[in-house]
């Protein structure tokens, strides 16, 4: 018997030889595959959420989390948690801090923007230290929040804010991928783009934008390196949300994950691809890829009305 993954992109990791161990228990909740999906008048949303492969043959559980919040029309909010492993708690972190954000974003607000981006991190901060007490450390986890309002012409203006590694992509036609906290934008092709951060061939060479600040945070949140990003998003493109465990292979694998998860994506928008097969998709096999895998996709559909 074989081990379970989806398709290699790039040379395959010899962790898909080994068969998945049966965790002692389990619970929905702490499922080792996730995805979801939707759409509404302004936008199309898929999610996927995969345990990795190092955390499934140790018995663990996906230390991942995501949620999205409409909270009126023209308005949504996406939030992607990555808990530290050696943490102890992570996992819990990441929900915790997850649901938080999406309580607070889910009340009525008049903006749409900076603000409440900073209001729904310091909300999960808030509820990671009330929770973990004098243990609050345990429950380190990373945090990347966007907020999106629809536009009249197709696209849509995103607020991204984050604490951690986690991080935003926007995908354009072309497999033309951005990172919403970096001055870099490279293509499926591994040819550099605008604003320097080239990046070269397969496995050679590397666009990091990391942070090691997590929430909760040490005397505060501005002191926890928070990073605040205003991106417009053309219509047909995608905003992508994604943990560490994603957003490293994507960056190192300009020829091999990053044309193929935007080949993908090109399906998003009409409705072809399910959140099944991009779960799938997320758990492709690459040496060293070896970390939990969160991926959080928004198209601005065209014709909607502005937010």
């Amino acid at each position: 018997m074989t081990g379970w993954s989806g398709p290699a992109w790039g040379e395959p990791s010899n962790t898909r030889e080994v068969p998945v161990p049966l965790r002692s228990s389990a619970r929905a909740a702490d499922a080792g595959y996730r995805a979801d999906g939707g759409l509404s008048g302004e936008f199309v949303v898929l999610a996927a959420s995969v345990a990795g492969s190092a955390h499934r043959l140790a018995g663990r559980r996906d230390e991942d989390a995501y949620a999205w919040v409409q909270p009126g029309p023209g308005r949504l909010a996406l939030l992607v948690a990555d808990g530290v492993s050696a943490a102890g708690r992570g996992g819990e972190g990441a929900d915790l801090a997850v649901d938080a954000a999406a309580s607070f974003l889910s009340r009525p607000a008049h903006g749409w923007g900076p603000r409440e981006c900073a209001a729904a991190l310091a909300a999960a901060d808030e509820e990671l230290a009330r929770a973990g007490g004098q243990a609050a450390a345990e429950l380190a986890t990373t945090l990347v929040v966007a907020l999106l309002s629809s536009d009249v012409g197709g696209g849509a203006r995103a607020t991204v804010s984050r604490v951690g590694d986690s991080t935003a992509f926007i995908l354009r036609e072309g497999a033309d991928w951005q990172e919403v906290f970096a001055s870099a934008r490279f293509n499926g092709n591994g040819a550099g783009g605008t604003g320097g951060g080239d990046i070269g061939d397969d496995d050679e060479g590397e666009l990091s934008t990391t942070s090691t600040d997590v929430l909760p945070s040490v005397g505060g949140l501005s002191r926890a390196g928070v990073a605040v990003v205003t991106v417009e998003l053309a219509p047909a493109a995608a905003l992508v949300l994604l943990t560490d465990g994603l957003a490293n292979p994507l960056r190192d694998g300009p020829t091999t994950v990053a044309p193929a998860l935007a080949s993908l994506l090109a399906t998003g928008l009409s409705g072809e691809l399910s959140p099944l097969a991009l779960a799938h998709a997320a758990d492709f096999s690459r040496r060293g890829a070896l970390d939990d895998r969160t991926i959080l996709v928004a198209w601005p559909r065209p014709g909607a009305h502005a937010g």
